[in-house]
């Protein structure tokens, strides 16, 4: 049988997540679900789209429930001192002060989303004390801190997953988050792993936040980029009869070799995501020959790989995309999304003989996005599998990407 792959317009959105081995220093327990006029209240969370809104990311919304982690900065140290606040500094701009401050507001502080409102606690049922603005009282004597500049660095899921410098609050140093994919590190292609390990990563920032502004509003960004499967059987049935040309997948999977470290460096004005080399391999199974139901597809209908009436996104993996990839050769394709990635599918027809096809380093023929998810389409046209990549606006594929691709 003939595979071919085509690379057409039509995109599919995305998804996201992270880790932390980063915690609260002091504030546990006893406190409140209520606020006072003094206290720092966030917003309810918002999520922010750098694609057309017609694509559909994993969460494009905060739902309740939700946990983050926020880090927040105001009154620098002095300058050659380590101990020493500058309280003058505290009206600063961050571009002025972020190589001089710590962590003073608040450090890896969990704030718990309910659906209507933000809460300092970790779970909802237990709540910290919340976080203050500085007033005179507290900001060494100095009269203006209603002119005092905050800013906020958030990271979603609170744990596990992210790696937080500096290693407290009060240490000096420009922050960095580090987010490491919830598998080992490895070569081994044929090792199982579980997609849904991988949660929705994001991170938030909110610069130069004058208590006079009012609640925080935290606005996230997606880190990683998602792929899912979606069946489509064009051939029609015959005679009427809906079990002709049925076709059946048994087994359906990704593997091959993934990015594993993402790094946000809040140095630049404009931070963004840094990708290590550093890989774990191995197999997804998006459907197993195990699995107790069939999952058949009736002729001239389509189904997405996992979908349930309470998930009609399906299955989605999660992976970290390396943006600045280098391909290995003239004829090699950019390893985004990783190297040697193949998809192995064994289906078959009703009442026929089952069948294997591979699909070797496939490539999405384009630059992937943050937030993005893109459908992979295994189309089932007579006796041909034909691999499609649906996009929602061709300006988004990369230049000079073949739309025609046939697989021998």
């Amino acid at each position: 049988m003939n595979l071919r792959i085509y690379k057409y317009l039509a995109y599919f959105l995305p998804i996201l997540f992270l880790h932390v081995s980063c915690s609260s220093e002091d504030n546990i327990g006893d406190g409140r679900d209520g606020f006072g006029s003094n206290d720092i209240v966030f917003a309810a969370p918002a999520i922010t789209m750098d694609v057309p809104a017609t694509r559909a990311t994993l969460m494009n919304s905060i739902t309740g429930n939700t946990v983050f982690g926020v880090l927040g900065y105001c009154v620098p140290y002095q300058l050659n001192s380590e101990t020493n606040r500058d309280w003058r500094g505290g009206a600063s701009e961050w571009l002025t002060k972020k190589n001089l401050v710590s962590a003073d507001v608040m450090y890896c502080e969990p704030i718990f989303y309910d659906g209507s409102k933000c809460v300092y606690s970790a779970d909802g049922s237990k709540f910290n004390s919340p976080k203050e603005w500085y007033t005179a009282q507290t900001a060494g004597g100095v009269d203006n801190t209603d002119q005092f500049l905050y800013s906020f660095i958030a990271y979603h899921p609170y744990s596990p997953g992210f790696v937080v410098v500096p290693e407290n609050g009060s240490t000096r140093g420009i922050p960095k988050l580090t987010y490491t994919m919830p598998y080992a590190v490895g070569n081994d292609v044929n090792a199982e792993l579980d997609s849904e390990l991988a949660k929705d990563v994001m991170i938030a920032a909110v610069f130069d936040h004058a208590p006079t502004q009012g609640a925080v509003q935290l606005k996230f960004k997606h880190l990683l980029t998602g792929l899912r499967l979606q069946i489509n059987n064009y051939n029609q049935p015959v005679n009427n009869e809906p079990n002709t040309n049925a076709v059946t997948i048994h087994s359906l999977s990704i593997n091959g070799h993934f990015y594993r470290i993402g790094e946000v460096d809040f140095t630049p004005a404009d931070p963004t995501l840094a990708v290590t080399d550093e890989m774990y391999s191995g197999t997804f199974h998006f459907i197993k020959e195990t699995d107790t139901a069939d999952f058949t597809v009736a002729p001239n209908s389509a189904a997405i790989v996992g979908a349930t009436p309470d998930n009609s996104q399906g299955t989605t993996l999660l992976l970290l995309p390396k943006l600045d990839a280098q391909a290995g050769g003239a004829t090699s394709a950019v390893p985004y999304l990783g190297t040697d990635k193949s998809i192995t599918i064994t289906y078959s027809y009703s009442g026929q003989s089952q069948k294997t096809a591979q699909i070797k380093n496939f490539s999405l023929g384009r630059i992937p996005e943050q937030g993005t998810c893109y459908t992979i389409n295994l189309n089932f046209i007579g006796n041909q599998l034909l691999l499609m990549f649906t996009a929602d606006d061709i300006e988004y594929w990369e230049n000079g990407s073949d739309n025609d691709i046939i697989i021998n």
